[in-house]
């Protein structure tokens, strides 16, 4: 397991308790973290804040816009986008990553240089 400290990761979650869950769970591995609950807020937090990695889950709502507007954003184009689901194999292309636990989380942010230039 790989732990990389004073990351900026975008949780963006609908659900508030499940939102409270991952931003704890990041803040106590070290990392600052930011907040959405839907596809275009995370775009514009995203714009703001330049986060190392989005993180959310596959049953939210907006989760095909958010990839969408990604892909399509000039500057947010090569920005990781994580899932954690222990119900799915690990699985991985260009932007999306679907991860089994946060110690792959772990490994996961230690290995991604964000875009921006940035240490977020």
């Amino acid at each position: 397991m790989t732990i990389t400290t004073g990351r900026t990761i975008l949780v963006v979650e609908d659900i508030n308790e499940i939102s409270v869950q991952m931003n704890q769970l990041l803040i106590n591995r070290g990392h600052r973290v930011l907040q959405a609950s839907n596809a275009e807020e995370a775009i514009q937090i995203a714009e703001q804040s330049h986060p190392a990695m989005i993180l959310t889950d596959l049953d939210l709502p907006t989760l095909g816009l958010l990839m969408k507007l990604i892909s399509e954003h000039k500057d947010l184009g090569e920005l990781v986008v994580a899932v954690i689901d222990i119900n799915h194999p690990e699985v991985s292309n260009d932007r999306l990553r679907i991860l089994p636990d946060y110690n792959a989380l772990d490994d996961l942010i230690g290995s991604t240089q964000h875009q921006y230039g940035h240490q977020s």
